[in-house]
């Protein structure tokens, strides 16, 4: 061997940057395993009755357990902007496509273009929302079958069923855990801004009654049966025919028999807003809409909700 340097020490001399690179990727790599198991909650989740979520005010999205009925969810968001970014694409599947041959999520391009063309925008498309989480399922496997680029407050909603264990993705599929669980939507109050409505206190008690209403409607059998006997009982040709009209004006598919008695039923009796709702609204006069109050009332409907509530109460 030729007189000079160690081998050994040189050898491990020059494996000290390996050494060195290598700990610092395996500390990378724990960090990025640790922060994989801490997942930030899409929403915060609280538990409430009515008057408990109407006297709160947030400034960011919430998730509330009604303490009411266990199956209901609702997400109650600051700014109507945001509320329709993340439920108007979905609500236009479910409610506004019903005949069509090949049902589909539109494009962000697309939707803009739909709700323009009903001379709408993003916040007063509507203001609030009914879902089962059968609905958000079909939703978002059509989203990924079509490779749809949903907004991230739609991904925010997505991760919170997940989390909830309302849907799970298994094997490229979302699958409904609880298929008939709603998930509700209202609006904060708020002063009209330029790009989007005011809401009073009074509109968001019955923008919360109205979908409520939706909630009962599926997740009550017996008052379920009991809006589609007085649909067909009670009801007249005509008084469904103004229905029709009315929620068509809407876009609602209105050949969808069982959106026509679930809307039915929550404008009739659950939306204490004349500017939602009325008489003249509905085409009829204010003795015919009284007297099929009257009739839906006389029947004793099955529910815990309040029943022929004033424009202007709350509790």
């Amino acid at each position: 061997m030729k007189p000079g340097k160690d081998p050994l020490a040189m050898a491990s001399t020059a494996s000290r940057p390996v050494h060195l690179l290598n700990r610092v990727l395996f500390l990378l790599s724990l960090i990025v395993v640790l922060l994989g198991n801490v997942t930030a909650q899409a929403f915060e989740v609280r538990d409430g009755d009515m008057k408990a979520i109407l006297q709160t005010r947030l400034d960011a999205p919430v998730a509330w357990r009604y303490t009411p009925n266990s199956e209901i969810w609702i997400i109650d968001v600051p700014g109507l902007e945001v509320l329709g970014r993340t439920f108007n694409r979905v609500t236009q599947l479910k409610e506004h496509q019903y005949s069509e041959p090949y049902p589909r999520v539109l494009t962000t391009e697309e939707l803009t273009k739909y709700i323009g063309a009903a001379n709408r925008t993003f916040a007063s498309f509507a203001a609030g929302h009914d879902l089962r989480v059968s609905d958000l399922v079909q939703f978002f496997n059509y989203a990924e079958r079509d490779k749809v680029e949903l907004f991230p407050e739609e991904y925010a909603l997505r991760d919170f069923l997940v989390e909830q264990g309302l849907m799970k993705e298994w094997r490229g599929f979302y699958q409904a855990q609880k298929p008939h669980t709603m998930i509700l939507s209202i609006p904060q109050v708020q002063e009209r801004r330029s790009n989007e409505p005011g809401v009073t206190s009074n509109a968001r008690y019955a923008i919360l009654l109205h979908e409520l209403a939706h909630g009962e409607f599926h997740t009550n059998l017996a008052y379920n049966k009991y809006c589609r006997a007085f649909w067909e009982d009670s009801l007249t040709d005509t008084q469904k025919d103004a229905f029709r009209r009315f929620l068509a004006s809407m876009r609602y598919a209105v050949e969808n028999e069982e959106l026509l008695i679930n809307e039915m039923q929550a404008y009739l009796m659950f939306t204490p807003d004349a500017g939602s709702f009325s008489a003249t609204r509905l085409g009829v006069t204010e003795k015919a809409l009284a007297g099929m109050r009257e009739a839906f009332l006389k029947g004793r409907p099955p529910t815990r909700l309040p029943l022929n509530v004033k424009a202007g109460d709350a509790p």
